[in-house]
């Protein structure tokens, strides 16, 4: 499978599918394409919004007040809610080919309630954002979640069937 039909296949062909199996390949293309569509996405933004704040101004603040300062200005604003729009749109595929590459290492899809739950607190932070300290070891807690299930998904599922479908690379030869 290649970048193109990893994409296809999780943001169109199998959008909401939870049942089946993903591929390594599918998992991490997909992952790939949303990290590219959300820096791209964040730079156009940053671009655009960047000579609103008065960096003067920012130079003169403390670090907290800085912070606070650039989270309200139209830079931050547009920041977040870009954020918030990309994690939204990918909320779903993202889930459903997380849990299809979970049932090809043959583990149930109760596995996903952690990655649910990093993706749920991702979302949150970037409604509202906190410098507060818990926030952040919050927030760096599901970035572990997320790293974790990185390295999890390392592994090459099995290449026979199991109890959730077909081989995914075997459906493939078939096209």
């Amino acid at each position: 499978m290649n970048f193109s039909q990893a994409v296809k296949s999780a943001l169109i062909e199998k959008y909401s599918t939870f049942s089946g199996r993903a591929s390594r390949a599918e998992w991490w293309y997909f992952l790939l394409f949303t990290i590219i569509v959300s820096i791209v996405v964040s730079a156009l933004v940053a671009f655009t919004t960047f000579g609103s704040v008065d960096w003067e101004y920012v130079a003169t603040l403390n670090e907290g007040q800085a912070t606070e300062f650039l989270l309200d200005s139209s830079f931050g604003i547009g920041t977040r809610l870009s954020a918030v729009i990309l994690s939204l749109a990918f909320f779903l595929p993202s889930l459903a080919v997380t849990i299809r590459r979970l049932q090809d290492l043959d583990a149930s899809y109760y596995w996903a309630i952690p990655y649910f739950i990093a993706s749920i607190m991702s979302i949150w932070m970037a409604i509202f954002p906190s410098v507060e300290p818990a926030a952040i070891r919050l927030d760096a807690a599901g970035n572990l979640v997320t790293l974790l299930y990185c390295l999890a998904f390392l592994r090459k599922g099995g290449y026979e069937d199991n109890r959730f479908g077909a081989n995914p690379l075997e459906e493939e030869d078939t096209y």
